[in-house]
């Protein structure tokens, strides 16, 4: 994806977490899956900025 994209998907998931957060029986349908889950990890272990590719492979 361009940067643009990433921007735009981002922008998509910031507004879902808004939702969430409002209303606590709020619920997008946003599976936890293995890509979501390993982006968690990353941004949870603070590492996020040594991320240099687009890619989740371990």
């Amino acid at each position: 994806m361009k940067a643009e994209d990433h921007r735009k998907v981002a922008q998509w998931h910031l507004k879902q977490a808004e939702l969430h957060e409002a209303s606590g029986d709020y619920a997008c349908g946003c599976p936890a899956n293995e890509e979501n889950t390993r982006i968690i990890e990353i941004v949870e272990s603070g590492k996020i900025d040594e991320e240099n590719e687009c890619s989740l492979a371990s």
